[in-house]
């Protein structure tokens, strides 16, 4: 762990040593989360090959579970956008969050937080970025190593004609300010300064902020969702190999036959079978030329993979959204019950970063001269899973005793629409319910 800046001095290695093996296990969860096999386990397959009397491992099977268990975390988190509620202008906010495709990053974001363990984005200008964690390295106080007193961002460019990155290029941020570096860089190290520039941001806070996993009280970094299933994968994609390879035997088999069925070529000095011939049996005694069947017994494999793969759904907490999560005439409420798994590890991500994606939204309309209390707004996470309407208004009107649950305004909005968009629509209905009303006659009395 990092408590100082001294990494960044002239003449140190980079990355420097001491997170080497976080950016390891980050290069491997993407070669994985890209359903490509590390190195490290082709390494351990062909060890286990070789004890085996093999050259090498052939394989030939590769799962992409790890980009499927991001991809469904992102999906029951925010792969339908929360709704933002705000004392101000919500409707100018809401406008510049889908000018600035906010909440497609979003998605991003937690795709990193499940592979990686966290995600960093960056405040550019009047926008967010993503960066990619592989980059970012936090330093941390000496007597707290859990508050983070500088966001480092760094990484080699500027490649020559052979693909070697000739310099490095520094971010330091502190809250209100922004610190470039750009040094000379080759594979011994860092090399001198050739550039230097600070920036005033014009935040309270710092111009990066971090999204995280589970953390525990003796790391920083949050524990990618790949760290508990990485070894259950393995597994499975070096059994099912060993079953691809007996069932290519079977697909190739061997004749058994008489000897007398061979011919025997002089020039090579091998003995060799004619398919072309015909071998006629005189008698049933004689022998018979057939294919050699042979029964591979893999059931004992079969239920090895099931047993790891249960493992893998139970670990993974994705359940059923691994499998098929119900049928058609489900209700909404036995399909939520049957994903409660992937529905309580999202509402965990949620409860770990609904402050720090509050804080974001309300940098970004700072940024762009929309007033947004950080008090005042309010997210509402949605799970993704479709709305059963008729089931939710017949519990809701039960539970009221069959009065009205909501205003007309709210059940507009809940249609997605703006608030100027709602006032409009009230007022077309109230013009209508008034068009509808019978001509009211006065009574004339007489004088």
């Amino acid at each position: 762990m990092l408590t100082d800046l001294s990494f960044l001095d002239s003449g140190k290695s980079f990355p420097p040593d001491q997170e080497r093996e976080r950016l390891e296990e980050y290069k491997k969860n993407e070669q994985l989360f890209h359903t490509k096999v590390p190195q490290p386990w082709l390494n351990h397959f062909n060890e286990i090959a070789q004890r085996l009397g093999r050259t090498r491992a052939e394989i030939s099977t590769i799962f992409g579970y790890q980009q499927l268990i991001s991809k469904k975390t992102a999906d029951f988190t925010c792969g339908e956008p929360p709704t933002l509620e705000t004392e101000q202008d919500t409707d100018a906010m809401l406008k510049l969050m889908e000018r600035l495709e906010f909440f497609p990053k979003l998605y991003e974001a937690f795709i990193d937080i499940s592979r990686f363990g966290n995600a960093v984005v960056k405040f550019k200008g009047k926008d967010v970025t993503a960066v990619s964690p592989m980059f970012w390295f936090p330093v941390c106080d000496s007597g707290d190593l859990k508050k983070i007193t500088h966001h480092v961002i760094s990484y080699p460019i500027d490649p020559d004609e052979n693909g070697l990155m000739r310099k490095l290029y520094t971010e330091i941020h502190t809250p209100g300010m922004i610190v470039t570096r750009i040094n000379a860089f080759n594979q011994q190290g860092i090399g001198g300064l050739i550039e230097e520039k600070a920036e005033q941001t014009g935040l309270e806070d710092f111009a990066v902020q971090v999204l995280t996993n589970v953390t525990c009280s003796s790391d920083l970094f949050g524990v990618s969702d790949y760290s508990e299933i990485n070894n259950l994968i393995e597994r499975l994609i070096w059994r099912f190999s060993c079953i691809d390879n007996v069932l290519d035997k079977h697909s190739a088999p061997t004749m058994s036959g008489p000897s007398d069925a061979l011919e025997h070529d002089e020039k090579f000095g091998t003995s060799f079978l004619n398919l072309g011939k015909y071998f006629a049996r005189d008698t049933n005694d004689s022998p018979d030329l057939h294919y050699i069947t042979w029964d591979g017994n893999l059931d004992s494999s079969f239920k090895e993979a099931e047993m790891l793969f249960n493992q893998l759904y139970i670990l993974s907490e994705m359940g059923q959204a691994f499998a098929d999560a119900g049928g058609a005439d489900s209700s909404g409420t036995a399909l939520k019950l049957r994903l409660v798994s992937p529905r309580v590890k999202a509402a965990r991500l949620v409860k770990l970063n609904n402050a720090r994606v509050k804080r974001m939204i309300c940098t970004l309309c700072q940024l762009n001269g929309i007033n947004v209390d950080y008090d005042g707004l309010t997210l509402h996470w949605n799970d993704g899973l479709p709305i059963d309407e008729t089931e939710q208004i017949n519990n809701l009107t039960t539970a009221t005793g069959g009065k009205s649950i909501m205003s007309r305004y709210s059940a507009l909005k809940q249609r997605g629409l703006t608030d100027s968009q709602v006032e409009a629509e009230i007022d077309q209905i109230q013009a209508e319910d008034a068009a509808m009303q019978p001509l009211q006659l006065g009574v004339i009395g007489n004088e």
